[in-house]
């Protein structure tokens, strides 16, 4: 994004904000005659001036953001729910995160990090779906062995999820085998993991997490949708918790209880 507009913006702030109202013309006069006057005046406050740029285009992602939010919760996202697919979190839960992430990008392994806080607030209300936006070799390969190992056994595909996010640098020097060799170091069953890596039905399971993940608009990873209301980025605790409200308030029904929240430690 440019920052044009918002340095012009910043250059008439602080050249104009102490200047008498009669004045204004003369010196908009004056500056249009003498435009090297306001790169002179921005050089003297760059600090003020960067200050300012950062702000704006903050304050304009926070604009984009709650109005993303806010449309999606007049019409929420749908993700296809299978339920052949391995879920984490209790099955009747009220709360469905889904995440649309990639094994090899460092922002999803701080964003699981962050979810599996947020489940752990809310152990009996939150489940969550985990889905792929894999799109280079290895992330697919990456992702084709968590569905494997989910076929054999869901907690197996957990462990290589959490496994496989903290051994990023290690998987993206040493290729497929780290792969391999993380999910038999996790009790995978070799012969079952070699035939299941082969069926085409999981390979398209990618392919559509991918296809649905671009019709919602997601242009990056990781990103979490809670019942139907994304959350798009490696985003603070906090803006679970407040999209975990808005749900709440928009259904009509109660906000998901917080088993760790608000507790005082006991002396």
């Amino acid at each position: 994004m440019s920052s044009r507009p918002l340095l012009a913006v910043a250059a008439a702030l602080l050249l104009f904000a102490c200047a008498p109202a009669s004045s204004d013309k003369a010196l908009r006069e004056t500056l249009r005659e003498h435009p090297d006057m306001v790169l002179d005046a921005l050089s003297q406050r760059k600090p003020e001036l960067f200050a300012l740029v950062v702000q704006g285009q903050q304050e304009g992602q926070d604009a984009a953001r709650e109005a993303k939010q806010a449309e999606e919760l007049k019409k929420p996202l749908t993700p296809a729910v299978d339920p052949a697919r391995a879920l984490r979190g209790p099955a009747d839960a009220d709360t469905l995160v889904v995440v649309y992430s990639d094994f090899l990008c460092p922002y999803c392994a701080q964003g699981a990090k962050t979810l599996k806080e947020f489940m752990a607030r809310h152990p009996d209300s939150v489940k969550v779906l985990f889905k792929h936006y894999a799109t280079d070799d290895l992330s697919r390969q990456a992702a084709l062995v968590y569905e494997a190992l989910a076929a054999q056994d869901p907690q197996l595909a957990f462990a290589f999820h959490d496994a496989a996010f903290e051994a990023q640098r290690e998987i993206e020097q040493a290729g497929e085998p780290a792969l391999y060799a993380l999910a038999i170091k996790l009790g995978a069953n070799v012969p079952r993991l070699k035939k299941d890596l082969k069926n085409p039905a999981l390979a398209k399971r990618i392919d559509d997490d991918v296809a649905e993940a671009r019709s919602f608009g997601i242009e990056g990873t990781p990103t979490f949708v809670i019942n139907g209301v994304s959350v798009r980025g490696a985003a603070p605790l906090g803006e679970f918790e407040d999209v975990l409200r808005q749900v709440a308030r928009n259904s009509g029904g109660q906000e998901a209880p917080c088993d760790t929240c608000n507790k005082k430690k006991k002396p």
